[in-house]
């Protein structure tokens, strides 16, 4: 008869062991990361378009850019990460592709020198910037750096109530001019990021593509309307004081086979001019150069003008007109200038050699 004495509380301790076994897996409180269903990688591919770009745009200039782009997984497959306070959770994306060696200048304020990734097409460069979960949040990762790409994250805290969920992906992209680019339309498409999550290891991938253009024209062996320009022959009475100045003669530069971006115009055609053939610059802010050394004339200079009339700036790149598809123009006009209180009479004439460059 002992031994039934003994069942009552063996019942008992059963039952309380079955409430402790019941209740341990409704809580989250081991921290890691785990799948949400089928395990992955999770898959990105993001297109973000074509872009143009003058030519000649100095180097960390910013070709394009698209903001807070999400892109879903095609499986909608998800990775939960939860943390009580005790662990800590590291996701790295280094990226797969090199990444630009050379200093580059800040954009909007960021250090990019270092996270501008190489796409496969020389000169241009993308920078990434990374959105939630990935710029500090409590159920997010704090980067160590910066949240650009090659990333570096890192959770220490209590997340709870809210998972650490990675899915979606939102980012910025910016692609940026690293050099020369080669003419005509380029494309890339690559993978250029792997992430890695805590337990899970190689969890995350990231694909870019898009395509860049050059917006430029030609410039033709007869892209100057006269050669030369003519200013006319004019009576020594028309020059009298300094400043005094004949009639302006209107002339062009044409530029062809002109490409640029059809739905608006991204570069402008600029020109810089510089003395040539024995002429010299006297006053470059009043467009003002000398005739050359066998000019009989004396006294007077030529001056160069926009199609305004006012003064075109000498020895510096000087913007002109927007490019248009097909032939742009550049209008110009030039006229004597009398820069002494004396001229003589004489045959006057001068030079300046151009160059063209699209900014």
């Amino acid at each position: 008869m002992r031994p039934q004495r003994y069942l009552p509380s063996l019942f008992a301790l059963g039952l309380a062991l079955g409430t402790q076994l019941i209740s341990l897996p409704q809580a989250h409180a081991i921290s890691g990361c785990t799948w949400q269903g089928a395990s992955g990688p999770v898959s990105h591919s993001v297109n973000l378009g074509e872009f143009w770009v003058p030519r000649d745009a100095e180097p960390g200039t910013v070709i394009g850019s698209v903001q807070r782009l999400v892109s879903q997984d095609p499986l909608n497959r998800e990775i939960r990460c939860d943390n009580d306070g005790t662990g800590v959770l590291t996701f790295l994306m280094p990226a797969t592709v090199p990444v630009h060696g050379k200093p580059l200048p800040p954009v909007n304020g960021w250090d990019v020198t270092g996270k501008v990734l190489e796409t496969g097409i020389t000169g241009v460069g993308l920078y990434i910037r990374l959105n939630h979960p990935y710029t500090g949040a409590n159920n997010g990762f704090r980067p160590v750096d910066d949240v650009a790409i090659p990333y570096e994250g890192r959770n220490t805290v209590n997340i709870s109530p809210t998972p650490l969920l990675i899915n979606a992906l939102s980012a910025n992209y910016y692609l940026i001019k690293t050099g020369p680019i080669p003419a005509g339309r380029t494309h890339f498409n690559t993978r250029v990021a792997t992430g890695t999550v805590t337990d899970l290891g190689p969890a995350l991938q990231l694909s870019v593509g898009a395509g860049v253009n050059q917006a430029q024209c030609t410039l033709k062996a007869d892209a100057v309307s006269d050669t030369p320009v003519r200013l006319g022959s004019h009576d020594a009475a028309t020059f009298s004081t300094p400043g005094d100045a004949s009639p302006p003669v209107n002339f062009h530069i044409t530029l062809s086979d002109c490409d640029d971006d059809p739905a608006g115009s991204v570069a402008r055609a600029h020109i810089r001019l510089e003395g040539a053939l024995g002429s010299s610059v006297i006053d470059p802010r009043l467009g003002l150069f000398s005739l050359n050394d066998s000019a009989p004339a004396q006294g007077i200079a030529i001056q160069l003008l926009r199609s305004d009339s006012s003064p075109m700036t000498l020895e510096q790149d000087e913007p002109v007109t927007w490019l248009t598809l097909g032939d742009t123009r550049l209008d110009f006009k030039a006229r004597y200038y009398q820069i002494d209180p004396k001229v003589s009479a004489g045959p006057a004439s001068g030079a300046l050699k151009f160059t063209i460059s699209y900014r």
